[in-house]
């Protein structure tokens, strides 16, 4: 059995004014003092003073969130004791956002208590209500029931993968003025963090039919619209576009699991803090290629990456499964051409001596992540420590 949890979405241009809607008088809001200093808190703030409702701002959101600072934001949250928790920015704010509402209606736990064994989580929504605002488009967190969470051990930051289904927010409000501040480099790299997440998510152990079907939709849009959103920030079409495609790839790799590529992100990412969307968009083409290779009889890979080319009007409905399969792979790296994504781990100024120096770790962190074990081919010590090899000069993988 398999079960589907959704946000409910506002989207497009004014969705904000969605907030309206939403009852409740007292906002925690949950962003960072980036977003705060280049005005975009500010955006969400007019608007609830419109509406008549108070709010407390807490900033103390890092890239990667840390664990005590997530903390820090539980005790504001229970001294403020709002009706509403407002995550607000990129992955980092909203799965932020979603521990500290989660924890606030349950203060006697903590950051180990997120898996999908704990009954409690299920029943949240007493205090508050949750409500996720993205301003970069790729996370998919508004609508995803994981929350990624850093925490110092033996000097390295390492990524916890926590989840519960009952975390999923239950309102993402998609409004395109977020975004539009947005760098290009950060537009290509969250980009590249939701064409992630469609293509290991079609690949993965657990996908299904509703997943695949959000992907393949996600895929189509981010192959269109990243381009445009990258050379035009301006463009309101092409950053709506991506909000949807990003909250449409969440909900489908939500409901089926990434894999590898996020393992190896995460892990590298743990040792350089490499930023996640660049790190899993650099490893996609590398995981894809490994698994299509899977030397087992029954190969699912290879068939779905096939249809899905064909159905996105890449190949022939004729056309034999294991060559259309490679195309997938060389359009991602075309996209990746296009926006300027890094390519191979040599292109983040990572030096190779530095890489050997921490292969064994980042393998080691690869194989503690339950990304891994999601993937249709799970690799061991010897086949991570080929794949870092290979995607730090940029050789296709053929093994």
């Amino acid at each position: 059995m398999w079960f589907f949890f959704s946000s409910n979405l506002a989207y497009g241009e004014e969705a904000l004014n969605f907030l309206e809607n939403i009852p409740g008088k007292k906002c925690f809001i949950v962003t960072d003092k980036v977003l705060e200093e280049l005005g975009i808190v500010k955006i969400l703030t007019d608007r609830l003073d419109k509406l008549g409702k108070e709010y407390k701002i807490f900033t103390d959101v890092k890239s990667d969130p840390h664990e005590d600072d997530i903390m820090k934001g539980k005790e504001a949250c229970i001294a403020y004791k709002p009706d509403i928790v407002i995550g607000l920015g990129g992955g980092s704010a909203m799965d932020s956002a979603k521990a500290i509402y989660a924890m606030y209606e349950y203060p006697e736990y903590k950051i180990d208590d997120f898996h999908p064994l704990n009954p409690d989580f299920y029943d949240l929504g007493k205090k508050a209500k949750l409500i996720c605002i993205p301003t970069t488009a790729g996370t998919g967190a508004e609508t995803t029931w994981a929350i990624v969470v850093s925490r110092l051990q033996d000097g390295v930051w390492i990524k916890l993968e926590q989840a519960h289904k009952g975390i999923v927010p239950q309102y993402a409000i998609l409004d395109p003025i977020f975004t539009l501040e947005m760098p290009k480099k950060l537009t290509a790299a969250t980009g590249f963090d939701a064409l992630a997440h469609s293509l290991e998510g079609i690949t993965s152990g657990w996908k299904n039919e509703f997943s695949d079907a959000l992907a393949l939709k996600a895929v189509e849009l981010i192959f269109k619209y990243l381009p445009i959103a990258y050379e035009d920030g301006s463009n309101f079409e092409a950053r709506d576009m991506m909000l949807q495609a990003a909250a449409i790839a969440g909900q489908s790799f939500g409901n089926s699991q990434a894999h590898i590529g996020h393992a190896l992100g995460h892990s590298l990412a743990a040792i350089y803090h490499t930023h996640h969307g660049e790190a899993v968009g650099l490893f996609l083409p590398y995981v894809l290629q490994y698994n299509i290779n899977d030397p087992n009889e029954a190969n699912k890979s290879v068939d779905i990456l096939g249809k899905f080319a064909k159905q996105l009007g890449w190949a022939k409905w004729d056309d034999d499964n294991k060559k259309v399969a490679t195309i997938v792979i060389e359009k991602v790296k075309e996209l990746q051409k296009k926006v300027n994504l890094s390519t191979t781990i040599k292109d983040l100024g990572i030096s190779m001596e530095d890489l050997g120096n921490n292969t064994e770790k980042i393998v080691e962190l690869c194989l503690q992540s339950g990304c891994t074990t999601m993937s249709s081919r799970v690799p061991g010590v010897d086949h991570f420590t080929k794949l870092l090899q290979y995607a730090y000069e940029g050789i296709n993988v053929d093994f």
